[in-house]
């Protein structure tokens, strides 16, 4: 089943998703605020569009893929969609900005939530995970479209996503945070790093144990997920009501400090090897 779809939003995640739909067979207008993003996927078969309005004219299901709920706001603020469209918002922007896209839209447009959970690697494999919120009916409208980019789990009403996915980052941020000050504490007792990480994948660390062991010891790792984007995710969850004192705060700390000193726009393991390094402008405490 073919589907006309407007894709905007075209960033590290973005872009294959949309060069999947693309190869899937369906009809798909791009368009980045960065145009020459786009290249890739009309090289593909999708259409570049001037601007966002030319992208979803004509489009029944619009998706967005942006870095942050400013950014999506910002877009949709004057953007018409046709009466009868959905919009399917796949970026994570937590549950108070999706209540939020829902006031400004008009009735006669349906919004699916549907933050995704994975990588690069699966975004351009077609196996995300995506955690929709929203009707019955207006998920299993956009099924056609996002089984072409992974697995489709209905979590719930609308803004149910966005909020499974805040959960799901915390926990994986989180756990990188103190794998991070794990392997810091070990260098200071004297342990090897090879001997602290074979230690660490007994644990229940094992799986992020095993994801950044590669990253960290390379001498280069491409950004896959920034550390940037992760500090605005445990922000997120700060807004949505996490503990003031807790270790999501925590965590969230080292980021922006590690941020700050430029690694922002690095992979996460970026945070890892900062605290496993013994930086103190990365320490959470």
């Amino acid at each position: 089943m073919q589907l006309r779809i407007a894709f905007l939003g075209l960033g590290r995640m973005g872009l294959p998703m949309a060069i999947r739909l693309a190869r899937a067979g369906h009809d798909v207008a791009v368009w980045n605020r960065t145009a020459g993003r786009a290249a890739e996927a009309i090289a593909a078969g999708a259409h570049g569009a001037a601007s966002a309005q030319e992208a979803v004219a004509g489009r029944p299901l619009v998706i967005t893929m942006l870095s942050d709920p400013d950014a999506v706001l910002g877009l949709l603020d004057g953007l018409v969609l046709d009466p009868g469209a959905t919009l399917v918002e796949m970026s994570t922007i937590g549950p108070d900005a999706v209540a939020e896209l829902r006031k400004r839209l008009p009735a006669e447009v349906a919004l699916v939530d549907a933050p995704v959970l994975g990588s690069v690697p699966q975004a351009e494999g077609g196996a995300l995970h995506i955690f929709a919120g929203g009707t019955a009916e207006d998920v299993a409208r956009c099924a056609p479209a996002l089984s072409a980019l992974g697995t489709v789990e209905h979590v719930g009403p609308l803004g149910d996503g966005a909020a499974v996915k805040l959960v799901v980052n915390v926990a994986t941020i989180n756990s990188a945070v103190l794998l991070g000050e794990a392997l810091g504490l070990a260098a200071r007792l004297g342990i090897a790093r090879e001997a602290a990480f074979d230690a660490l994948g007994r644990t229940t660390l094992g799986p992020i144990a095993g994801v950044m062991r590669p990253r960290v010891t390379a001498s280069h790792q491409p950004t896959l997920f920034s550390l940037g984007h992760a500090e605005k995710d445990l922000r997120l969850a700060v807004a949505a009501g996490a503990r003031p004192d807790g270790v999501i705060v925590a965590a969230r700390r080292a980021l922006a400090e590690a941020h700050a000193t430029g690694l922002g726009d690095e992979d996460v393991s970026a945070i890892v090897r900062a605290l496993a390094d013994g930086d103190s402008s990365s320490q959470s405490g």
